[in-house]
């Protein structure tokens, strides 16, 4: 769940066509399973009445080793001896899904729950239906501008993938295409995926010359990716082919080059690879290798462009190197080596990197610069960091763009998301955090692809208002909608939102949001759906869910809980 250095959020436009396959294949396998247990109830159980026994898996002795292990790596101090545990199910692993034993047990498990549930079929389809009722099959997502063009995803009814397209911009004031500009399709993942039983796209990337276009797709289902690239706009292939490739790519600054990591046996992405475009993979040039175990290697560009940022994390400690892309062939530069504990990410502001990190026991994060010069010498580490706020533990900061006229920073206040500018001289007292109207909601910093730009894309929801694409402007402080996700059949009127608290044992406040609608009666019980998660730092936040609304309008009251272990209220939280 670690955040990939400059991961810019995407938006999908919503068609239903997925749910269709989904439920419509759950249903068909449901009931090739009933027809199958029909034969393998007789082999596996003796019941005769006609009707499937609840499945019981048998036991067979098994112990599962927590500490050190020999051949195995298990941290730099494992419990020695181990402890040893029982698990008389570890045969239901089966990571073939090959095992007969296993997958009789599954078919009879099926069939049980048809069986039980067959009471249920009339409402599970009226639920379907009032479901697939708020999604709007064909859609087109928001457009975001990247050099000459707008780019954007749009979705067709009855087709299951999306359709990446652009426009050409006609003029420098339009902030959305214009309608009568002409489309391209830049790559329609339907074409991609006809005759593929699995079909994954990922890392839709246009060169910075826009004439060429890489894109990752995985065609197995086991999350490793072969690249492709085309010519745009004609879309014809070019014979470079990357496999076993993790993720997408990053393209060099002159488009004749693209950055891309591989993973070793156990999936952790540790290499980082350099490919220019005509010659074969096995030519490319190795940069980097993550060594340790505990550590995954990602990669990403600065906003500027102008640097290539190599990030390898654990939980607990990050270290980045950065590679100059102005100067072809850079070797990467060590910023701050890893030193247990400290954590911090970068990103590039004109002669200075601003860096925001726990550096001085900041759990929240302070935020920092060191300057460009100090880095590329080898001289970028903590004691050349130089503060730019004062450390607020009030305040998280989880994320910073730096763009050529403005600062924008990510992160959390309140027990929500929140938003702050600060104008391009890291002026302390120019920090502003952007006010909205609900007293709930969920902001994200959205796509901004162009460095100079005046204006910054955030993304804004609540549990009453659709995923909304705004345009902040810092220096005049207005706030533009740009586009709103369509939801049919939804009247956000007949809904309200509020937060409460409960108290824990300890008498920490933990924070929950509740959704219903306006016209329940007053008093007495509720049915109620409790939602909550909070791991790893990861938690829930009051953002729009069209998935609820079936439930709510039955009079069901839906409740989101922060509990701890998640970072809603911080990572202190966490």
């Amino acid at each position: 769940a670690k955040k990939t250095t400059k991961l810019q959020p995407i938006q999908q436009p919503m068609s239903c066509a997925p749910l269709q396959t989904m439920a419509s294949s759950v249903l068909r396998a449901l009931k090739r399973s009933a027809n199958i247990c029909s034969l393998g109830t007789a082999r596996l159980s003796s019941t005769t009445s006609g009707t499937v026994p609840p499945p019981i898996a048998v036991q067979k002795p098994h112990h599962v080793l927590f500490g050190k292990v020999d051949g195995e790596h298990r941290g730099d101090n494992p419990i020695d001896p181990p402890i040893k545990r029982a698990d008389p199910w570890f045969w239901l692993r089966d990571d073939d899904r090959s095992n007969p034993e296993v997958l009789d047990h599954l078919r009879l498990e099926n069939a049980y729950t048809e069986q039980e549930t067959k009471h249920l079929q009339a409402l599970r389809e009226a639920l379907y239906q009032e479901h697939i009722s708020h999604m709007k099959e064909t859609d087109r997502g928001p457009a975001y501008r990247n050099g000459k063009y707008f780019y954007y995803m749009r979705t067709e009814k009855g087709r299951s993938y999306k359709i990446h397209c652009r426009k050409p911009i006609t003029s420098d004031e339009l902030r959305q295409p214009a309608e009568s500009a002409v489309e391209e399709i830049v790559l329609d993942e339907n074409k991609v995926a006809e005759g593929k039983s699995q079909c994954v796209i990922a890392g839709v990337s246009p060169s910075p010359s826009h004439d060429l276009l890489a894109y990752s797709v995985d065609f197995t289902g086991n999350e490793t990716y072969t690249v492709l690239f085309q010519k745009l706009p004609s879309g014809e292939e070019l014979p470079d082919k990357l496999e076993g490739v993790c993720g997408g790519v990053k393209w060099s600054k002159d488009g004749k080059a693209v950055f891309y990591r591989t993973e070793d046996a156990a999936k952790r992405p540790y290499k980082l690879w350099r490919h220019s475009l005509g010659d074969s993979q096995d030519k490319d040039t190795l940069l980097f290798t993550e060594e340790d175990e505990l550590y995954y290697l990602s990669h990403g560009k600065t906003t500027s462009g102008r640097f290539l940022v190599i990030d390898s994390g654990s939980t607990e400690t990050t270290e980045m190197l950065v590679i100059d892309l102005e100067k072809p062939n850079a070797e990467p530069v060590m910023v701050q080596p890893r030193q247990f504990g400290l954590r911090y990410e970068i990103d590039h502001l004109g002669d200075s990197f601003v860096v925001w990190t726990n550096k001085d026991k900041a759990v929240e994060n302070r935020l920092m610069r060191v300057s460009v010069e100090d880095v590329l010498a080898g001289r970028g580490g903590q004691n050349s960091w130089k503060e730019v706020l004062p450390y607020n533990r009030s305040m998280r900061i989880e994320n910073v763009e730096a763009f050529e006229n403005f600062l924008a920073i990510e992160g959390r206040e309140d027990g929500l998301t929140q938003i702050w500018t600060m104008n391009s001289n890291l002026d302390p007292s120019s920090l502003q955090r952007l006010k909205f109207d609900e007293a709930l909601y969920e902001v994200n910093i959205g796509t901004n692809k162009e460095p100079s730009t005046k204006h910054l894309r955030i993304v804004f929801q609540s549990p009453t208002t659709p995923r909304t694409e705004l345009e902040y402007q810092p220096h005049s402080k207005k706030m533009e909608k740009l586009w709103q996700q369509e939801i049919p059949l939804l009247d956000p009127t007949k809904y309200e939102n509020r937060r409460v608290f409960a108290t824990a044992p300890d008498g920490r406040q933990v924070p929950m949001s509740i959704v219903q609608r306006k016209d329940l009666p007053a008093g007495g019980p509720r049915p109620c759906m409790l939602y909550g998660y909070g791991s790893y730092g990861i938690c829930v936040d009051p953002g729009f869910n069209p998935h609820i609304l079936p439930y709510v309008d039955r009079g069901m009251v839906y409740v989101m809980a922060n509990i701890r272990g998640g970072g809603g209220m911080g990572r202190n939280w966490y």
